[in-house]
């Protein structure tokens, strides 16, 4: 642990602050020279141990240079011919079909300094080739390539930052004539990830289906990409969400799993390292097929460091195992420590490590029976985790599931029967009769353990909605928190009580600074290239969503439910057609808020109107047609907004116009969602990217 954490913080200095050649080698020397001159017979004891921390420091930030080094050169501009492998099964959704692959130019001509290869994601139009896609396919095809990047909604998923972490290098769209398949060479993880398909598949021929085959894909194999958006969200607000990620729990269940039926005798020591190895090589088998994330790769390290202790007959530091997979795992990817599931993998197992022993000690767990033992053990590991994980669930999702120590002790028993019985689904596939049995089994507990999820979720005050916290609030909470479990375990009840008093006058800070009162009133146009997306915030929670369609589709939530979430907004009214009320209009493309007069223009029955009516913004979107020198005659505006939903050509066409006629014109494919708030007779259009 005393190399690790040093790791961790030069990666996060590196990351942040940047190191250049010349003082990445100062900072590899000058501890080596330290821990050179502390094997020296006469020097210090401690100071190779100071030469050793620093060395890890500059490790960490050397192996997260080389990363950003790697990361750094761009695709050529341009379209370009490429080769490309599918590195997983194809998502098909809607009307694209999604993959990840590795890419690799197979253009002569490319600029200096152009990215030769790197993984990418491909979004192909749906057909029937589309469709036959499997992973390990290679797919030639021209096309751009474009880096990650984000519309620039407020409270968006940063993708940017996502892509950079995960070592995804760009994105293209290909249209059916714009590429050609042919099959490639599976590597191993590629074989497992088929596997992964074939499992789903025997679970939709047992009569798994919607629902409960979500749920069963998901324990047992780690696939959720078809797990409903309801669903997951019950989970969430349950705290059972980790029950869906493949992690140490379902690798554990596993690991017990294989241990009750390879009891192989201790006594002989080739037997043991033979009923090891196999455990080992089938646990990374399981890893494989769940994808290797992050907290799979974690228990897979620390259960081989167990098996490879158990053959040496020496037993393993938990806590020395967790800090050499740590390393091991910087080593190799530097950027994962910016994974959200390597954070709170690695953090809720280091906290039970270091609490679960006095919390076991002071509830006397083994001085009563064994059912005050299981749900005390349960306990203490929800408490446990959940105190370590704070901090940074804080941060990343700002919400507290209530019931979570209620629903760990009811979830994981059930957890644990259907990977038990999922195994046994597969196994008795010799047997049609007997595979059914153990298929109605299966699918009862599945219906048992989500109707428990949708009645805890269904609880009043499930999940508290906690204040937004930055990333030194959350540095702030993790500390106080550090001290308050050390004053408990240390029983300095004085300090306890000085922390807790710290606690809640931070917590008490940050609550009535974010519960400042700021005018946030306005129309937001959303950057989303399918259609128009209009989001009119009043004075108080009420809100609005205007379009020009007909009804809400997942595409638009998707663009404004993070806002509506962040601000704690009421539902908002959908609006599509004539409208009316208190605070503004809506009427035949013409929106009217506080006086402010904005106009949609999706057609081209603009030119029926005769007269010229001024108009504050007109937003052009998909569907208009016309030059903008006969729009401006008829709607003389103060401003032009460029909506995304326009064809690229007609938005680089509307720009020149706008230019050529001396009219202000934004791009919200460029700029992101703005927001257009009135001001008495006039109104300012603000850009929204990163807020």
């Amino acid at each position: 642990m005393k190399l690790a954490m040093p790791m961790m913080f030069g990666v996060a200095v590196s990351w942040y602050v940047g190191f250049s050649m010349p003082q990445l080698l100062s900072l590899v020397a000058v501890p080596l020279f330290i821990m050179l001159f502390g094997m020296w017979h006469g020097a210090p004891k401690w100071l190779f141990g100071i030469g050793a921390v620093f060395f890890m420091f500059a490790t960490g930030a050397f192996v997260e240079s080389k990363q950003r080094e790697e990361m750094k050169p761009g695709w050529a501009s341009g379209k370009h011919r490429y080769e490309a492998q599918l590195l997983e099964t194809p998502d098909h959704r809607g009307t694209t079909t999604k993959v990840l692959a590795n890419v690799v130019a197979v253009d002569t001509v490319l600029p200096p300094g152009a990215r030769k290869s790197g993984e990418a994601y491909l979004y192909f139009t749906r057909s029937v080739d589309a469709d036959a896609l499997v992973v390990g396919d290679v797919v030639c095809f021209e096309g751009e390539m474009r880096a990650p990047s984000n519309a620039g909604n407020p409270a968006e998923f940063d993708n940017e930052a996502y892509c950079y972490v995960k070592g995804i290098t760009g994105s293209a769209f290909l249209r059916d004539e714009c590429w050609t398949r042919d099959s490639g060479r599976k590597t191993i993880p590629m074989r497992a990830l088929e596997l992964r398909s074939k499992v789903v598949d025997i679970y939709s021929r047992c009569g798994f289906n919607d629902e409960s085959l979500a749920l069963l894909s998901a324990l047992t194999v780690g696939e959720k990409r078809d797990f409903p958006r309801e669903l997951k969200e019950n989970y969430s607000t349950a705290g059972a969400s980790h029950v869906l990620a493949l992690s140490g729990l379902h690798l554990g269940i596993f690991y017990l799993i294989l241990v009750t039926l390879l009891p192989l005798s201790e006594r002989k020591k080739l037997f043991v390292i033979l009923r090891e190895v196999v455990i080992v090589v089938l646990l990374w088998g399981f890893a494989s097929v769940a994808g290797f994330t992050p907290s799979v790769v974690r228990s897979a390290t620390l259960f081989t460091l167990m098996s490879l202790g158990r053959c040496l007959q020496q037993e393993s530091s938990p806590i020395s195992s967790l800090s050499f997979a740590a390393i091991a795992m910087l080593l190799f990817s530097p950027h994962v420590l910016f994974d959200v599931s390597f954070q709170l993998s690695f953090v809720a197992v280091l906290s039970i490590l270091l609490l679960a022993p006095h919390m076991q000690s002071f509830l006397k767990v083994d001085e009563h029976g064994r059912l005050y033992g299981y749900v005390a053990n349960m306990f203490i590991l929800s408490v446990a985790a959940q105190v370590g994980t704070l901090p940074f669930v804080w941060y990343h999702f700002g919400e507290l599931p209530v019931y979570s120590l209620l629903t760990n002790i009811l979830v994981v028993p059930l957890a644990f029967v259907v990977i038990l019985l999922a195994l046994l689904l597969l196994v008795t596939s010799f047997c049609q009769p007997l595979q059914q049995l153990v298929a109605n089994a299966l699918a009862f507990v599945v219906d048992a353990m989500n109707g428990l999820i949708d009645l805890v979720a269904s609880l009043p005050v499930a999940s508290w909605t906690l204040p937004p916290i930055g990333i030194m609030g959350a540095v702030a909470v993790a500390v106080l928190l550090v001290f308050l479990c050390y004053s408990l375990v240390k029983r300095k009840w004085w300090f306890t009580g000085l922390v807790a008093v710290s606690s809640l006058v931070l917590c008490a800070v940050n609550v009535y600074s974010s519960g400042a009162v700021v005018d946030s009133s306005g129309i937001i146009v959303y950057n989303n290239n399918k259609n128009p997306l209009l989001h009119i915030v009043g004075d108080g929670e009420e809100n609005w969503l205007v379009s020009t369609v007909p009804q809400l589709d997942a595409e638009y939530e998707y663009a404004s439910s993070p806002y509506i979430k962040r601000e704690r907004l009421d539902t908002p009214v959908w609006v599509d057609s004539c409208y009316s009320c208190t605070h503004f209009e809506h009427d035949a493309g013409l929106l009217t808020y506080r006086g402010l007069k904005v106009r949609l223009v999706a057609d081209d029955l603009w030119r029926e109107n005769l007269y010229s009516v001024p108009t504050d913004v007109v937003i052009l979107c998909r569907g208009f047609l016309g030059e903008i020198k006969e729009l401006v005659e008829v709607y003389p505006p103060g401003c032009i907004l460029v909506d995304a939903s326009l064809y690229r050509h007609s938005r680089e066409r509307i720009q020149r116009e706008c230019a050529a006629l001396g009219v202000d014109a934004v791009d919200i494919s460029k700029t992101g969602a703005v927001k257009i708030v009135p001001m008495g007779d006039s109104f300012e259009i603000i850009p929204l990217r990163g807020k």
